[in-house]
């Protein structure tokens, strides 16, 4: 760290600019994946209810988180610059968890809400997805207070997959509400 490059040595920068370009991305490459993933499972009749793909959505975004783990670990706690792979990754496997979660979120909204209030209830969807982004934000303020990096992704992990177990458990009687209301 800190050492010029030798003469005739190549360099390889990324310019963080390019980091905000990277989910859009992978949304636009992995969506048709996702889709035709779940086309083939309803096809073969074993689709998962929404709620089913909303839990896993939390558990693949709760993995993520340990792609920053491991990034954490190669850079020696960033004693060490890593590939940009590692974000990269990171962010695939997040995206994954995303369209696992927001399309299906939606849906969730728009099938179970009464008519006349479905533009409210999604209004609260959008809500509650902007307090969630502000939680995040106040959990990304404490990044320099964690002098272990891996610790303030474990903590990430943590809160993921704690969230995705309850959904986990309480999956029965979410689909048994959605068969009442005639909805998968």
């Amino acid at each position: 760290p800190g050492q010029l490059p030798k003469v005739g040595e190549t360099v390889k920068a990324w310019l963080p600019s390019l980091s905000q370009s990277i989910n859009p991305f992978c949304l636009l490459l992995l969506t048709p994946l996702i889709v035709a993933f779940f086309t083939w499972l309803r096809r073969k009749g074993k689709e998962p209810s929404t709620p089913t793909k909303i839990a896993f959505g939390l558990l693949i975004s709760a993995l993520s988180v340990l792609v920053m783990v491991a990034a954490v670990k190669a850079g020696s706690n960033g004693g060490e610059k890593v590939s940009v792979w590692w974000l990269i990754g990171s962010s695939g496997v997040i995206t994954i968890g995303e369209l696992f979660l927001s399309p299906m979120g939606l849906s969730l909204v728009s099938k179970l809400s009464p008519v006349r209030i479905t533009s409210l209830m999604m209004g609260g969807w959008f809500l509650s997805t902007s307090i969630g982004n502000k939680l995040s934000g106040v959990l990304a303020s404490k990044w320099d207070e964690y002098e272990n990096k891996a610790s303030y992704f474990w903590l990430n992990f943590i809160l993921l997959f704690a969230a995705a177990l309850f959904l986990f458990a309480i999956l029965r009687w979410l689909n048994k509400v959605m068969k009442e209301k005639g909805v998968n």
